[in-house]
């Protein structure tokens, strides 16, 4: 939106800037959106009830001929589109119709698509995603395509095509594709949280691979554990067998101190660990995992149940003699 707010400047009057709370992965907050209000000497509101009557007496007040969203909160009411003669335009990062709803472009990558559509679109009463298209531009998700490089390339054309759909409305009114509504042409994406990033090295190299480029900054990132260690994968690369192998999914068999990287087995082949960081550390990857003896996930619990069965074990044949 800060990339959008600036362009607009140059070509349109901008009257008002609302906002809600940010999320963690937003590279602004409100307090900016606030800072730039002011600097324009325009109204500013910060809420999560845009419906209310103060806020829609607000948008009344400012006489705008149209408004812009990217990421808002919550369904917005007919009361608010109708307080702009041209609507709302929404920015969405997904290929509308299919991909709608929340971290479309994290599940486009998990989904294995292989381009993302970014979106501007007219905001419905009370309805997901599902307005008019107006504009709409692709971005192609290649085999080590990641949600940062999506994000950045989101903060370049988005702006543009806000400018486009604008100057559009402004010459044909209305205008827009119709999305369709056919049950079989929609996926509601729904959102993701922090622990839906676990790398599970039973799953293929390649869903290692979409899960950790899926994850990736502004997220938390992809994580697995070794030992009571818990590492963040910034990024990996899938590799097959050089030789046969037996080993358990999770299995160390590569250790490189100089690059700091390593090898472990998946389901179909190697993750090579590119880059990492240790959570709560400061020692590097190879520090922590020293031993082609080790493996990811296993951890402290998993040495304790080994050790509870054990004594079970010994307390039987104790019993016996």
């Amino acid at each position: 939106m800060w990339n959008s707010l600036k362009l607009l400047e140059n070509k349109h009057e901008v009257v008002l800037i609302g906002t809600s709370k940010s999320a963690p992965e937003y590279a602004v907050t409100e307090e900016w959106f606030e800072q730039e209000a002011q600097r324009l000497g325009i109204p500013f509101f910060n809420t999560t009830k845009i419906n209310s009557d103060e806020i829609v007496s607000l948008l009344i007040s400012v006489r705008a001929d149209i408004a812009i969203s990217i990421n808002w909160v919550n369904l917005i009411g007919q009361e608010v589109i109708n307080c702009f003669p041209n609507g709302i335009l929404n920015a969405h990062i997904g290929d509308l119709p299919r991909y709608r709803g929340n971290a479309c472009p994290n599940w486009a990558i998990l989904n294995g698509e292989k381009r993302i559509g970014i979106s501007i679109h007219y905001m419905v009463s009370n309805e997901l995603d599902a307005g008019d298209i107006v504009e709409k531009e692709y971005y192609p998700i290649e085999k080590d395509t990641d949600i940062t490089q999506i994000y950045e390339a989101a903060k370049r054309i988005i702006p543009q095509l806000f400018i486009s759909a604008i100057d559009k409305i402004e010459k044909h009114k209305n205008i827009g594709i119709r999305q369709s509504e056919n049950a079989q042409d929609i996926l509601r994406c729904y959102p993701r949280i922090p622990t839906d990033s676990f790398i599970d090295w039973n799953e293929s190299c390649e869903n290692i691979s979409r899960i950790v480029r899926a994850s990736c900054s502004p997220f938390d990132g992809a994580y697995t554990f070794f030992g009571e260690y818990k590492i963040k994968v910034l990024c990996c690369s899938v590799r097959g067998f050089p030789t046969q192998v037996l080993a358990i999914p999770g299995q160390v068999i590569m250790i490189d101190r100089i690059s700091d990287k390593i090898d472990v087995i998946a389901k179909d082949g190697i993750v090579r660990i590119e880059k990492a960081e240790v959570m709560g550390s400061l020692k590097k990857l190879t520090e922590i995992v020293t031993s082609v003896r080790g493996r990811m996930n296993y951890s402290v619990q998993d040495k304790l149940f080994e050790l509870e069965q054990r004594i079970k074990e010994l307390e039987g044949k104790k019993n016996d003699l």
